[in-house]
């Protein structure tokens, strides 16, 4: 096939070519025989190719849409954090909080009963230790020197 017929061929047999371009084409097909019959074993096998087109797309098959969403989710690779948002699971995981909350509440509210149920005694608050560093008097040193005796009094 010549230089001409290949440039152009596709738009001559869709019908698309400009005048000047078929008029050359035309021209070189009443002259060249080869080139003739290889244009006309084109345009047949084109519209053998027209032939098989059905005149309506096809449709899908009902359902087809969401087994496709389907089989999408599913090969989701799964996240660690997925397993909070499952309804179940969240409820577990509120109830467990529950229970613990409860029972941390229980023990602090028992131990503090124990404890500190009269108060610091006189003594505790007034002991004074041997070795507790001896400074001199005012509001801060004072405060300093309770504070010491206090953390480091043992019964």
């Amino acid at each position: 096939m010549h230089q001409i017929i290949q440039d152009g061929l596709e738009d001559y047999l869709a019908g698309a070519a400009s005048s000047s371009a078929g008029a050359r084409i035309d021209a070189h097909l009443r002259e060249c025989k080869e080139c003739r019959e290889e244009v006309a074993l084109m345009r047949e096998t084109s519209d053998l190719f027209a032939s098989l087109r059905s005149p309506e797309p096809p449709a899908p098959a009902p359902g087809f849409y969401a087994r496709v969403s389907n089989l999408i989710e599913k090969q989701q690779p799964q996240s660690v954090w997925t397993i909070f948002l499952e309804p179940i699971f969240g409820r577990r995981l509120a109830l467990a909080s529950l229970l613990l909350l409860a029972m941390l509440g229980t023990v602090l509210v028992s131990r503090e009963t124990e404890e500190y149920a009269v108060g610091p005694s006189p003594e505790m608050i007034l002991a004074v230790e041997t070795d507790a560093p001896m400074v001199e008097s005012g509001p801060a040193m004072d405060r300093d020197q309770m504070l010491f005796t206090l953390a480091s009094h043992h019964q």
